[in-house]
């Protein structure tokens, strides 16, 4: 029988097709009219789906079926008035028509009259084989206005009731997180596993809420489940990978990512972390190479140039390290930590000029953390005298947050000091202990130009 519906369908959309190349002029039903324009529709070819919807309303102007899907193609078309027109005129014949009623509270969605939507909606009575239909759209109206709540308790119901629909499912797991609550989730999840055993995406889902709960052995497991479910699932290699990247099971994840490179090549995120895996064995040449095979996949991938460049950087090859790390920074010029790096390959090669340009760079990228700040103090020491870029940064930190004035302080001394500033780098010095004392040998260690901290009470004992 299905072969059969196949065929038809397949039959419908070829004489279609062929009557539109040869402009001959041929018959069809109903039902085929039905097929070819859901055809188009679905596969959104707004042209060719209007074509047909044109010549079935000639051929049959009162036909409900063909009135439906004209009015389903003029709200994928957003022409709500014109819908919105053609859904009154039948609604008034036929109020209790539950395509009608559906089709009207899309209209109701559109003009963003979410409550009218579900409220309507719900007159369609339990016992209608439009009733699940009706409840996936009610669940998603609540999820329009933030009621997370009554969504959850409608998606739970279709589950309940009906085959598993993963997007329904997914739409639940986002009601979850939308309230917070990860222990609900995961006994949610539990629940409806027992009835569902072999639902590969649940146990995907309850693997990531045990991860958010840091039960990485309760995850392991539950990935696992999924792979016995379905040994082609990508998702679940990928997440048992991080898993056991986390447990520090660097081989053991290395051979999660191969199953995906197998499965579905090429992948370029599965070939990025098993490149960077290799990188924390130190295995540096064969790191290099999957980072270069993650390039070939994805040019765009900015981390795999910036891994690539940190590796050359250590090996002091400090060329090569500045000809991948201008890739990354090409791709994505606000990461703070490629211009930090980009600052001390410059460093190395004496190149002064590119260092102001990338300290520049850093100075406008908003406010920035405290080991910034430190790295381009210290950048500033290393450099020859550049009473420009100490102005700029102080001018920088001179509105940080009270909770950090005390490091702050520790910092300007430094800049001060570098600039033949003394006795203002020494009030700084002297305010940035009385702020925090607790500190004061951590950033002598970071800043040797700071005294012995006997030196330092001695000075202001005289």
């Amino acid at each position: 029988m299905k072969e059969e519906f196949q065929d038809f369908f397949s039959n419908s959309i070829l004489k279609f097709e062929s009557m539109l190349k040869t402009n001959k002029f041929l018959f069809f039903d109903v039902d085929e009219f039905e097929s070819i324009i859901i055809y188009y529709l679905e596969s959104g070819n707004v042209s060719l789906s209007n074509k047909a919807i044109k010549m079935a309303l000639d051929q049959y102007p009162e036909n409900l079926s063909i009135s439906l899907l004209n009015i389903e193609s003029l709200i994928t078309q957003n022409k709500i008035d014109e819908a919105e027109k053609l859904v009154n005129r039948i609604f008034e014949i036929e109020k209790n028509n539950p395509e009608i009623i559906i089709q009207k509270s899309k209209i109701f969605s559109k003009r963003k009259n979410h409550l009218e939507s579900i409220n309507l909606l719900k007159t369609i009575e339990k016992d209608c084989e439009f009733y699940q239909d009706a409840s996936i759209i009610i669940g998603k109206e609540y999820l329009f206005i933030d009621e997370f709540e009554k969504a959850k308790e409608k998606f739970i119901e279709y589950l309940d009731k009906y085959d598993v629909d993963y997007a329904v499912l997914n739409n639940l797991l986002f009601c979850f997180d939308s309230l917070g609550n990860t222990d609900n989730t995961i006994n949610y999840l539990n629940e409806f596993l027992e009835k569902n055993p072999y639902c590969e995406v649940g146990w995907h889902q309850l693997g990531k809420q045990y991860l958010n709960k840091n039960f990485y052995k309760e995850a392991l497991t539950a990935f696992d489940f999924a792979i016995i479910c379905d040994d082609s699932f990508v998702g679940a290699y990928l997440e048992m990978g991080k898993v056991l990247e986390k447990l520090n099971k660097i081989n053991q994840a290395i051979e999660q990512y191969k199953t995906v490179v197998e499965i579905d090549s090429p992948n370029p995120f599965a070939l990025h972390r098993i490149a960077c895996c290799h990188n924390k064995l130190g295995n540096l040449e064969i790191a290099k190479s999957f980072y270069n095979k993650t390039l070939i996949e994805d040019p765009v991938h900015d981390q795999a140039w910036m891994s690539l460049a940190t590796i050359y950087y250590k090996q002091n090859d400090f060329e090569q390290a500045k000809k991948n790390l201008i890739k990354a920074i090409e791709i994505d010029s606000e990461n703070i930590k490629y211009w930090e790096l980009f600052c001390k390959i410059c460093l190395n090669l004496n190149q002064f000029n590119e260092v102001e340009i990338s300290f520049k760079e850093i100075i406008s990228l908003g406010e920035l953390n405290l080991s910034t700040l430190i790295f381009l103090t210290k950048t500033i020491l290393e450099i020859p005298e550049n009473k420009l870029l100490s102005v700029e940064l102080l001018n920088k930190i001179e509105n940080y947050p009270e909770s950090l004035q005390g490091e702050i302080k520790y910092i300007s001394y430094a800049i001060n000091f570098s600039l033949g500033e003394i006795k203002k780098a020494n009030f700084c010095l002297k305010e940035a202990y009385n702020l925090n004392p607790a500190i004061y040998d951590y950033f002598r260690d970071i800043f040797p130009i700071i005294p012995q901290l006997h030196v330092f009470k001695n000075m202001n004992a005289n």
